[in-house]
């Protein structure tokens, strides 16, 4: 059976959304603490060959990564801040976990993935007023058109987040994504992104083909792997000034041969304000 890259996209978008509600999470004194299993509940990982997929496979990769992302929203909405967007939200809950009076969260993810969570929420018994489900193709639309045809105040700072999102986008489709957040930030703004990071002196385009061969058998869906510094002048470029530049948080995600000797990806989370 021929592997489509969607198969594998949406293994790994249900494996994170059911491994992620494994941990004990905070929440706002508004925020509903079921919300979180009520979303997942009759998702079923399977690997693009039917067979179950473990989650506990994932699980080490979202041990840091779920309660960094959710101390991201905690202190932005305690600070202040009152939009957050979740690029790529899948079926996350944090719009509903961090529900607090005059927030407003704006989830974007594919159509078909936003239609399936519209439908969850319309099941559940829960205030979704503070919450715009918003569709995307991220590797096609703009998302600044999208954010304000969603409602997004652009004169108002926002949190955006992005976790586990550009790895899947072509590099072109991440530029554009870049620019269009970067549009929509007013001075306060704050980029969480988690990315994928390979040693410096490594051509970028011959790890990713890598990856896709090795671990995919050509039929991958990652994308856009790069070194830290490029990572870090992608930034720069859209305006975005990287909070501790010199001391990455990350987690080693996998490793592979490339020309000759095993290479470590790791996933490092990149937090960012407005220059």
């Amino acid at each position: 059976m021929t592997t489509r890259p969607e198969q594998t996209l949406t293994m790994i978008r249900e494996v994170c959304a059911l491994g992620r509600v494994e941990f004990d999470r905070p929440h706002t004194a508004e925020g509903d603490t079921a919300a979180g299993r009520a979303l997942v509940r009759g998702l079923q990982a399977v690997d693009p060959d039917g067979e179950p997929s473990d989650i506990s496979l994932s699980m080490d990769l979202l041990a840091p990564r779920a309660p960094y992302f959710d101390r991201l929203v905690l202190d932005a909405v305690a600070a202040g801040t009152r939009q957050v967007v979740n690029l790529g939200a899948g079926h996350d809950d944090r719009a509903l976990r961090f529900r607090h009076s005059g927030v407003r969260f704006f989830d974007l993810d594919l159509p078909d993935v936003i239609a399936d969570k519209a439908r969850r929420l319309r099941d559940l018994d829960t205030d979704t007023t503070g919450v715009a489900l918003t569709a995307v193709d991220f590797a096609a639309d703009d998302v600044a058109e999208v954010l304000a045809d969603a409602g997004h105040d652009a004169r108002q700072p926002t949190l955006f987040i992005g976790e586990h999102l550009v790895l899947f986008l072509r590099p072109a489709a991440v530029q554009r994504l870049l620019t269009g957040v970067s549009s929509r930030a007013a001075k306060g703004s704050s980029l969480a992104l988690t990315v994928e990071v390979h040693p410096a002196g490594l051509d970028s385009a011959l790890v990713v083909s890598t990856v896709d061969d090795v671990m995919f058998g050509g039929a991958g869906p990652l994308h856009t792997i790069k070194d830290r510094e490029a990572w870090l002048a992608l930034f720069q470029q859209h305006g975005w000034q990287v909070e501790s530049a010199a001391e990455p948080t990350s987690v080693d995600h996998f490793e592979l041969p490339v020309t000759g000797r095993q290479v470590g990806i790791q996933t490092q989370f990149l937090t960012a304000t407005t220059g």
